[in-house]
């Protein structure tokens, strides 16, 4: 299936993970931002200092993940009740939205929780996240997250990349239609944007662009305080060199 998004069209939300991202997104002139922290754990919870700072950085729209830990979206009552907490305290600061992500222990939405979040919220702007990659039956999802009156989908079509889920993506876009935004993210370049916009039909992407570094303040091989596999003071930022690419490729886009 091929399919065409036309110039003038396209939207890029950076996946910020700390202050040096945000201002490097305002800086490149990126349209929007999804806030993180904890980005080896695949995005956590921002605080509300990085939420304050980014606010007072980054004039387009910011939405904040919500996740309160590592591992699978399916949480106890506590959890829930804290992500909820952490929903209404990060909006206060001027947000314009959150990601978040709510599944039953068969990997279902879970409906109850989405819809107790939208009543709680009902102006903002919701986007389930990932966690939509591992419900079984995408369709189905997609027909619920609309119900549930979510804004939003971010995802790769339950693919490992969004190049690879590109024709999968652009199904979930026509059965969306006007009802729901597809958000095509996960390992999206410059080598594969276009791609990925023609083949979906989406008028939005997502991406972190990120690359290791190592701050070398840690000379004791012994002590390890930084990414499990790489260097023990390495961490995780957005390369200027790789958004500089994605930008320059989607340039006829926007």
């Amino acid at each position: 299936m091929t399919t065409h998004t036309p110039a003038g069209s396209v939207l890029f939300e950076l996946c910020a993970g700390g202050i040096g991202d945000v201002l490097l997104g305002t800086r490149l002139g990126v349209d929007r931002i999804e806030l993180n922290c904890g980005m080896v754990a695949g995005g956590l919870t921002p605080s509300l200092a990085l939420t304050m700072q980014s606010r007072a950085l980054f004039s387009g729209p910011i939405i904040a993940m919500i996740r309160p830990r590592e591992g699978g979206f399916c949480y106890s009552d506590s959890e829930a009740l804290l992500m909820f907490y952490e929903a209404e305290q990060l909006l206060a600061l001027g947000l314009n939205g959150i990601a978040i992500g709510f599944l039953k222990p068969d990997r279902t939405i879970d409906t109850d929780r989405c819809r107790q979040l939208r009543a709680l919220l009902p102006h903002t702007e919701l986007v389930f996240h990932k966690a939509f990659d591992w419900t079984p039956d995408h369709a189905t999802s997609l027909r619920q997250l609309i119900d549930c009156g979510f804004t939003r989908i971010l995802t790769s079509a339950g693919y490992r990349s969004a190049a690879d889920g590109a024709h999968a993506l652009a199904s979930l876009q026509q059965q969306a239609g006007s009802q729901m935004e597809i958000l095509p993210g996960g390992g999206i370049r410059a080598n594969n944007v276009r791609q990925v916009l023609e083949q979906s039909g989406c008028p939005q992407i997502h991406s972190a662009v990120r690359e290791i570094r190592d701050n070398h303040t840690n000379t004791n091989s012994d002590l390890h305080f930084g990414i499990p596999g790489e260097g023990p003071a390495s961490y995780s930022a957005a390369s200027e060199s790789l958004l500089k690419d994605l930008l320059r490729e989607l340039a006829p886009w926007r």
